[in-house]
């Protein structure tokens, strides 16, 4: 029997990782995503385990090799968007990325910053990352996404103040205000938890070294 939810994940690292395995272990496994949606089909209870990967920051190339690397170790995966873009028809510009991964197009990297992991539960931790180095500059990457995300809703709300810039009514303006200002506000929450989770780690790292 399958099974489609459709949900959107603020805390798309963590919180959508949670999700999912909370899923599994009501026995549901991950069959297909996209966009908004997961459609799982039936298994035993906490027979999965899964993992959730950020490439959006990686050109597609990287990301491609680094998917067929993790394919290799014997994992199942799947591409999944974080639908914090600008765009252009088919071409997306990703502040938050780095050399030629801040330009996603389709056939490429367009909505696939994410990759979710799938294991047979075993046992063992499911943990890509144990070095602490590798988690810092992971949280680092994620609360800079967040904080593009926010930077940008905050410029919306700005340029409504432009004279010219619409010929609405003032007061459907501040309904459009007020709803990319909570917007704003839920991407906000996380951007703040990788910052501290961040600097957490950097503390623990030093207390090693």
């Amino acid at each position: 029997m399958r099974k489609t939810v459709f949900k959107y994940f603020f805390d798309f690292f963590d919180g959508q990782r949670i999700w999912l395995n909370s899923m599994a272990k009501r026995g549901y496994r991950l069959q297909k995503c996209w966009n908004m949606a997961y459609t799982f089909e039936e298994c035993r209870p906490d027979e999965y385990e899964y993992a959730v990967e950020y490439v959006g920051a990686q050109s597609y190339s990287r990301a491609k090799d680094y998917r067929g690397y993790l394919e290799g170790m014997g994992f199942r995966t799947f591409t999944k968007n974080i639908n914090l873009n600008i765009s252009l028809g088919k071409v997306r510009w990703r502040p938050y990325a780095k050399g030629m991964g801040q330009i996603a197009a389709s056939p490429g990297g367009f909505n696939k910053e994410l990759l979710i992991l799938e294991k047979k539960k075993d046992g063992e931790p499911f943990e890509l990352h144990t070095d602490l180095k590798d988690k810092i500059n992971t949280y680092k990457t994620i609360r800079c996404t967040y904080t593009w995300a926010v930077l940008l809703l905050l410029c919306m709300i700005v340029m409504t103040f432009i004279p010219g810039f619409s010929s609405v009514p003032e007061h459907v303006l501040w309904v459009l205000r007020i709803i990319i200002a909570i917007i704003a506000l839920l991407f906000l929450i996380p951007t703040v938890k990788y910052f501290t989770l961040a600097g957490q780690l950097k503390k623990e790292s030093r207390t090693f070294e």
